[in-house]
């Protein structure tokens, strides 16, 4: 782009962080994430932060993502956090897991009847065999009336309803 006189703008940037993330390309999407003020004046924004708790959870730095995120000079989304909740289960960090599921789930007290965010944490705690844990999560969210509702599956364009849970 610059060859050509361009000068990138946020979607640009949010094309290519994404891009790396895809791609596994860690040390590129870090060095673009700090490029953007830097060199091109451009403050990135929640979606730019969001790419980078993404590329480096993916790639399997839960620790390094959760510490990035406690630095970010703006508030964490759901999404964010939901993205390294699921990271720290993807890599089983149960510990890290157990803290950021913590937080998703008191995030946002209004939507406390979704029940991904404690499902997210419950299979957290079974995935290391932690059982007590999981039975905790799921007489919580019997008492806040949470209910676990079943998954569907989409198969060659045909809907079919499958109950999973």
């Amino acid at each position: 782009m610059a060859s050509f006189g361009v000068k990138p703008n946020l979607v640009t940037f949010t094309s290519l962080l994404s891009a790396c993330c895809h791609a596994g390309l860690v040390e590129e999407g870090v060095h673009l994430f700090e490029i953007m003020e830097v060199q091109f004046g451009l403050r990135p924004g929640l979606r730019h932060y969001g790419c980078i708790v993404h590329l480096l959870g993916k790639a399997g730095y839960v620790r390094d993502a959760y510490e990035f995120v406690k630095r970010m000079p703006v508030e964490p989304d759901l999404v964010l956090w939901r993205s390294l909740l699921s990271s720290c289960k993807v890599h089983g960090d149960v510990d890290l897991g157990e803290e950021v599921g913590k937080i998703v789930v008191h995030l946002h007290p209004e939507m406390m009847e979704l029940s991904e965010d404690y499902v997210a944490l419950s299979n957290i705690y079974a995935s290391a065999e932690r059982w007590k844990e999981v039975e905790t999560v799921r007489k919580v969210m019997k008492v806040k009336g949470v209910v676990n509702k079943p998954g569907s599956s989409l198969v060659q364009g045909i809907s079919n309803h499958i109950p999973l849970g």
